[in-house]
C-alpha cells in the first residue's frame, strides 16, 4: 500500500560510494570528472534496473555526488526486500568488474566502491504535490545505513550489511560479524556484517580459515581475553595481510590490554561523523 501521509514502513535502504574519491578526481579535469562519473552511474544503474523494472512503485533510486541511493519497499512494500537489496548489491559490483576491466584497457586508474545496506522501519512519504520531491524516507534506519557505506573501506569491504538484512538473508550467504557499532553513545549497539559470497558458490579453503579464526577472535575478545584473541587475528593476518578488519581488531587488543576497558564495557563502538569509530 501507497503511505502518501508519511506512515512506518519496512525497508531496506542501499547506500553506495566510489571510495577515495577526491583522490581520484583530483588531477581531472572538470569534463573528465562529468565523464567518468556518467559512465559510471550507467554501470551502476543497469544492475539496479534488472530488479528494478518490475518494481518502479516499490524500488526508488537516487544519485547524489558519487553515490547512489536505492530504497528497497517503498512508496509500495516489496516482499523480501532485504535479499533484493543484497543481490542488487552484488550486480553493482559485478558491473564495476566489467566497468573496471575497460579502464585498465586505458590505462586508468580502477575505481574502488563501498556498499552499506541496512533494513528497518523508516518514515516514507510520496509527496505527490511537490513534483521536485516525490519520496522521501527517513529514520535511523536510513542513517545507519549511510553508516554502513561510510565505514565499509575502513573494515576492507565491499558491501557492509546491518543486522536485520542479515538475518533476513543469512540462509542464502556467507558473511562473517565485523564489529558492533552504535550510531550515538546513547543508542544500544548493532551488529554489522561483511557480505562474503552466496551459499550456492563454494569459497576458498583460505577464506573458510580466516571466518573460523576471526569468528574466535571476536569471541575472545568480547570476553576481554585480548591476549587470546590477538593470536587469532594475527593468524588471520598470516593467512591474508590484507584483511583490514583483523588488523584494526589487532590494534584495539593491544591498546586495550595496556588500558583495560570499564565494567560497562561491551565492545561496540561508536561512529563520528567521519565514520570512524571511537571507543565506546
Amino acid at each position: 500500500m501507497v503511505n502518501p501521509s508519511g506512515d512506518r514502513q519496512e525497508v531496506s535502504v542501499l547506500f553506495s560510494e566510489i571510495s577515495g574519491y577526491s583522490s581520484l578526481t583530483e588531477n581531472l579535469e572538470a569534463s573528465e570528472v562529468a565523464s567518468l562519473l556518467q559512465h559510471y552511474f550507467e554501470s551502476m544503474l543497469e544492475a539496479v534496473n534488472q530488479y528494478r523494472k518490475n518494481h518502479e512503485q516499490q524500488i526508488e533510486v537516487a544519485c547524489i555526488g558519487n553515490g547512489l541511493i536505492v530504497v528497497f519497499g517503498a512508496p509500495q512494500f516489496l516482499e523480501n526486500h532485504g535479499w533484493m537489496a543484497l543481490q542488487t548489491a552484488i550486480a553493482m559490483h559485478k558491473k564495476l568488474d566489467e566497468f573496471n576491466h575497460h579502464r585498465q584497457e586505458q590505462n586508468k586508474p580502477v575505481i574502488q566502491m563501498g556498499i552499506g545496506i541496512n533494513s528497518d522501519w523508516t518514515i516514507s512519504n510520496n509527496i505527490a504535490e511537490n513534483k521536485s520531491l516525490q519520496f522521501s524516507a527517513v529514520g535511523d534506519g536510513v542513517n545507519l545505513g549511510n553508516l554502513l557505506q561510510g565505514v565499509s573501506n575502513q573494515y576492507g569491504c565491499n558491501i557492509v550489511l546491518g543486522e536485520n538484512t542479515y538475518q533476513a538473508c543469512q540462509e542464502r550467504i556467507w558473511a562473517r560479524e565485523l564489529d558492533r557499532i552504535r550510531m550515538r553513545s546513547n543508542y544500544p549497539p548493532v551488529a554489522l556484517y561483511q557480505y562474503l559470497g552466496l551459499k550456492g558458490e563454494e569459497i576458498s579453503d583460505e577464506s573458510k580459515k580466516v571466518m573460523e579464526h576471526y569468528d574466535l577472535g571476536r569471541q575472545y575478545y568480547l570476553s576481554r581475553k585480548f591476549a587470546i584473541a590477538m593470536g587469532e587475528f594475527a593468524t588471520v593476518l598470516e593467512i591474508n595481510s590484507h584483511d583490514r578488519a583483523a588488523r584494526l581488531h589487532l590494534k584495539r587488543c593491544q591498546r586495550l590490554l595496556k588500558d583495560p576497558p570499564n565494567a560497562e564495557w561491551d565492545g561496540s563502538w561508536v561512529a563520528k561523523k567521519s565514520w570512524e569509530l571511537a571507543e565506546h
